[in-house]
């Protein structure tokens, strides 16, 4: 999966980023580990990838980087955000 790259926009703001979906003027904010996320979706990733990637980065389980990792790509999904 990856962040879709039509009519989309993507900003970093504080540690933050947003998105900014041109095609139904809504935005999406997400906190830090949302962006570390967000930074890895710009390329394919699968989920056992962003799993570990997540683990990594911020020293918690892979238990805990999956729980997250479903819920936040969950809600990127519901919003027609990947592909």
């Amino acid at each position: 999966m990856k962040l879709r790259d039509t009519d989309l926009v993507m900003r970093e703001i504080d540690g933050e980023t947003v998105l900014l979906d041109l095609a139904t003027s809504s935005y999406f904010a997400s906190n830090r580990t949302g962006s570390f996320l967000l930074q890895l979706l710009r390329t394919e990733r699968d989920r056992d990838g962003l799993v570990s990637e997540l683990a990594r980065e911020f020293g918690i389980s892979p238990t805990e980087a999956a729980a997250d990792t479903d819920t936040f790509v969950a809600v990127l999904v519901e919003q027609d955000l990947v592909v």
